[in-house]
């Protein structure tokens, strides 16, 4: 097989370092692989070879299991350009399912064990019939699988490769993963599975079935039925290799290329997407039908969740059939919840913007007469909004609208009669989603007005009581005569043994987190002057046992990506490589305050556009001051920051009160007493 090659940058990406730290490894390591002869215009290396000198030497911030994968995915690759990405997916899928069916290695020549097992074609005899290379099947597949540990984890790791491997179209109607989380979590499967004790899943629109598999994956699959339909027969295959890898039984799922069974079962939960259409061929009235069609399909008391163009399902609509038919739908009342979600939820269609609509037919009565409408378009989808708009699309469900129930948080619950539904108008809640009520902040909101009208009270005192102790600010500040103070660069203070340089450690990124017992200062923390990263005690001494903490005082330097310096007043910090930290002697006449002040007005530390790297820190140039000067400065810089520190709390609390005042003006929780100071 013609070998896999990857450049530096490759390389660097792969192992999750930077460019140079490669070209170190290349000069420091006489192991590292050589670069391939031939005239490729840049040092290209095997990939094989890389990986399994990452594998053996554990450099690189990578994990194994990554690294493993990636070494098959070059293979692959390989593999598809010589008979075609799609080829490729089909025939491997196939045997990754025969290797499970079988339950120990392919033979040399898999067709007679195809045969055997799978005699009505139902799964992968005609993909193994025509495979290409079937000896070399058995290899491959047993690599993927060392890669991801079983025949599941590499059918995943194939599909979702589909688009590096040449076959794009199949993962362009996937669902990012954020969004197939959330849909996840709405669906709450294990609650159906205690209430019904078996639930049947169905999708019209099965696409590539990653959301069928993320539905069943992790559940009881012998509570769980599949009724699926795919665009043609290649893909209902596919699905269907799927599901017999998610070890659902075989008689528990039907999937067809042309419509439902309905002689299958009848769906409890309807999870699907309604096909892509481009923007001038899409049709309003058509999505909508469709939606009408998957209502129809549910028995009382069952649910469907709908992902489809906003244009169809939450814009404005000026069609008079479309605007009629969504009137229709909603004003039923088998409507219960629609979301707008934010942009990207389709990868591979970023300018596709999306909802979902939630539908159950006959919902709890004390939801009549209303809809739960979230509007997520401005937001990430991350872990934090995902909880927080499950959690009140699935409480919206269990309680209706009652007067003391919970507040939706992504969402506003309005009546059907407020909305403009025979206009067409926008199905979106009142007032933006960035100043939606939190649920436990409306009832307090006052309470916490007052709250913070007290510590701003309480602030202004305290800058009162520091500027009737020590006068207004006096400097004292006079034209100096004599000799400008000679110039020093960092290097020379290091020689001359007045600071010493303290080094930035290379940490890993699953190392560092929003808790911990060490604050780790690194240049974004530098550059934003504020450190919100900690590391645990134990993680540090198992993994970085020579890792030397600071001491308070130290300065926290970096250059990367543009000159910063940051002091430590608290020490026990861990840095960050590129940063590094300076500490000064003892006895020394610099202080962490003027090093600083200093530092950031020294000369050689900004970086030329043009230039191919940036000046050394060792060349930040600073004036030499004398013991009597670095005092009086030091004392001047300390009367400036102790009022800065009075100004800037007050800052903070007036914004505090800024977002507190706007937000319940915004959302329509608060008001004034005819104005502020009355």
């Amino acid at each position: 097989m013609e070998p896999e090659l990857m450049s530096q940058r490759e390389i660097a990406l792969l192992a999750r370092v930077s460019k140079p730290a490669v070209t170190t490894w290349r000069r420091r390591h006489s192991d590292f692989p050589a670069p391939s002869s031939g005239d490729h215009g840049q040092p290209l290396f095997s990939a094989d070879a890389v990986v399994a000198w990452l594998l053996q030497t554990g450099l690189g911030h990578a994990e194994p299991a990554t690294l493993r994968a990636e070494q098959s995915m070059h293979t692959l690759a390989a593999f598809a350009r010589r008979h075609g990405g799609r080829r490729t997916v089909v025939v491997l899928g196939a045997a990754l399912c025969l290797r499970h069916l079988a339950r120990r290695a392919l033979p040399a020549d898999p067709l007679p064990l195809a045969r055997r097992l799978d005699p009505e074609d139902d799964f992968l005899l005609r993909e193994l019939a025509d495979a290409p290379e079937p000896a070399r099947l058995a290899q491959l597949v047993e690599q993927l699988i060392e890669g991801a540990y079983d025949p599941w984890r590499s059918y995943r790791f194939l599909l979702s490769s589909a688009n590096r491997l040449g076959w794009p179209e199949l993962t362009a109607d996937a669902l990012a993963p954020e969004a197939v989380t959330l849909i996840r979590r709405v669906a709450d499967l294990p609650t159906r599975v205690r209430a019904h004790g078996t639930v049947t899943i169905a999708d019209a629109n099965a696409g590539s079935g990653d959301l069928l598999t993320a539905l069943v994956s992790d559940q009881d699959r012998d509570n769980l039925r599949v009724n699926a339909s795919a665009a043609n027969e290649e893909l209902a295959r596919l699905v269907r290799r799927q599901l017999l890898l998610a070890e659902l039984p075989e008689f528990h799922f039907d999937v067809r290329s042309d419509e439902l069974n309905e002689e299958f079962a009848e769906p409890d939960l309807i999870v699907t997407r309604l096909p892509y259409r481009p923007t001038e061929s899409r049709d309003a009235l058509t999505d909508l039908d469709r939606v009408e069609a998957i209502a129809d399909l549910l028995a009382p008391g069952r649910t469907a969740i709908v992902v489809g163009p906003a244009s169809s399902l939450v814009d404005k609509l000026r069609e008079g059939p479309a605007v009629m038919r969504r009137a229709a739908l909603v004003r039923s009342g088998i409507v219960e919840a629609i979301v707008q979600l934010p942009g990207g939820v389709y990868p591979a269609r970023p300018g596709y913007p999306a909802a979902l609509w939630l539908l159950t037919r006959e919902p709890i009565p004390t939801t009549k007469g209303r809809v739960l409408l979230a509007d997520l378009g401005g937001t990430a989808l991350d872990q934090p909004t995902i909880e927080s708009a499950a959690e009140d699309i699935l409480l919206w469900r269990a309680e209706g609208h009652r007067s003391d129930g919970h507040d939706p948080r992504t969402g506003r619950i309005v009546s059907l009669e407020s909305l403009d539904l025979y206009r067409g108008a926008a199905l979106r809640p009142p007032g933006p989603a960035s100043v939606t009520l939190r649920a436990r902040l409306a009832a307090d909101r006052p309470a916490l007005v007052g709250e913070v009208e007290r510590r701003l009270t309480d602030a202004e005192q305290e800058a009162i009581r520091y500027a009737e102790e020590h006068g207004p600010l006096n400097t004292g500040a006079a034209q100096r005569d004599g000799v400008r103070p000679k110039e020093l660069s960092l290097g020379a203070l290091r020689t001359a043994r007045r600071v010493r340089q303290l080094a930035g450690h290379r940490l890993r990124p699953e190392h560092v987190g929003p808790r911990g017992h060490h604050r780790v200062i690194g240049s974004a923390e530098v550059l934003a002057q504020a450190s919100g990263r900690w590391m645990d005690r134990l993680v540090l001494a198992a993994h970085y046992p020579h890792v030397a903490f600071t001491e308070p005082g130290d300065l926290v330097v970096t250059s990367v990506p543009r000159f910063g310096v940051f002091v430590d007043d608290g020490g026990f910090s861990v840095i960050e490589f590129p940063a590094c930290g300076l500490r000064i002697s003892p006895g020394e006449s610099l202080t962490p305050r003027v090093l600083r002040a200093l530092l950031a007005t020294a000369r050689n530390t900004a970086r030329s556009p043009g230039a191919v790297r940036g000046p050394r820190l060792a060349d930040a140039t600073i004036p030499d001051l004398s013991r009597d000067e670095a005092t009086r400065l030091d004392e001047l810089l300390r009367h400036l920051e102790e009022r800065e520190r009075l100004l800037h709390r007050q800052a903070g609390l007036l914004a505090e009160l800024r977002e507190l005042t706007v937000t319940g003006f915004a959302d329509g929780t608060l008001t004034t007493l005819y104005g502020t100071n009355s």
